[in-house]
């Protein structure tokens, strides 16, 4: 094993440093073990950190690797965007990036612009619901909100994903911003196999100009809180879908998040609905970076 490995750390999201979800994005990471690469990742102990390795097919610029402290994932939507400015700025280049992931290969604009870096990536894997959710009440009791206050009706509980899979549920934006993690209660849940809760509500109108206010909880996987989740912005669609609230045609939205965590962060999702079925889906962002440096590896 080397002696030491590159790395640098990302605010994403956000455009300005200190704000938005933090990643750390280690280079040349071709080498590393599991056990290292999980490692590593707590000691920095963000939400989530990346590997960027060598492509292994040919036509691809890198491959990446995405690992919380609780463990790997196939797909996260700020390490994508994270690792793909950090690639183009350290290769001196914008354009278009072809990374390749556990979910698939994930095509990547970038527009490096000085200081300023934003990346949208496009998702192969298109937003769809798998299933019905957790019961309302166990939700409530896991977040700590008053009885009733989660969506029993168009926009009741569903699991749905875009790559990776969560569990959605709406409530009104004061529940949203007053939600808070019950330990005992999230055990109940029993969604080991789903990433996290998506709690969110519409905000179309308000002066930060977005469209949903989110909070992503998800402390089975060591992330309790989460300040933005591209991969949940992804499937938002599904779930919105599934309510009946979307038509034919073209979309955009903002997702807000992190607010609550003092880390406000912006997340751009477009996507296309044709026949009713969602065809394609482009999630991106600004990120900043903020610092840089060696990790030793060696004892």
């Amino acid at each position: 094993m080397r002696d030491a490995i590159e790395f640098e750390t990302w605010d994403v999201f956000t455009d300005r440093r200190f704000a938005g979800n933090p990643l750390a994005v280690i280079f040349d990471s071709d080498g590393l073990d599991d056990e290292t690469m999980l490692a590593i990742t707590r000691e920095f102990d963000y939400s989530e950190s990346v590997f960027v390795m060598a492509a292994v097919s040919g036509d691809a610029d890198a491959r990446l690797r995405i690992f919380t402290p609780g463990g790997e994932l196939p797909f996260a939507g700020h390490p994508t965007v994270g690792a793909a400015c950090a690639i183009a700025r350290r290769r001196q280049r914008g354009g278009r990036l072809d990374l390749d992931l556990d979910a698939g290969r994930f095509p990547v604009t970038v527009l490096v612009d000085g200081a300023a870096v934003a990346a949208e990536f496009d998702n192969p894997n298109l937003p769809r619901v798998i299933c019905e959710g957790p019961d309302p009440d166990r939700i409530e009791a896991a977040l700590e909100l008053p009885a009733g206050s989660v969506d029993r009706q168009r926009h009741r509980p569903r699991r749905a994903g875009a790559g990776i899979d969560f569990v959605y549920a709406r409530a009104s934006i004061d529940a949203v911003r007053s939600a808070r993690l019950d330990s005992a209660a999230w055990r109940a849940l029993e969604i080991d196999d789903e990433c996290g809760v998506l709690l969110y509500a519409g905000v179309e109108g308000q002066p930060s100009g977005s469209n949903w206010h989110v909070r992503m909880f998800a402390p089975h996987i060591g992330v309790p809180e989460d300040p933005a989740t591209g991969s949940a912005a992804a499937a938002l669609p599904a779930q919105l879908l599934a309510a009946g609230d979307l038509s034919d045609g073209s979309h955009e939205w903002t997702v807000e998040q992190g607010v609550e965590m003092g880390r406000p962060s912006m997340i751009r999702v477009r996507f296309e609905i044709e026949d009713g079925a969602i065809t394609r889906l482009r999630v991106g962002g600004s990120a900043v970076a903020v610092m840089d440096g060696r990790l030793s590896l060696s004892a």
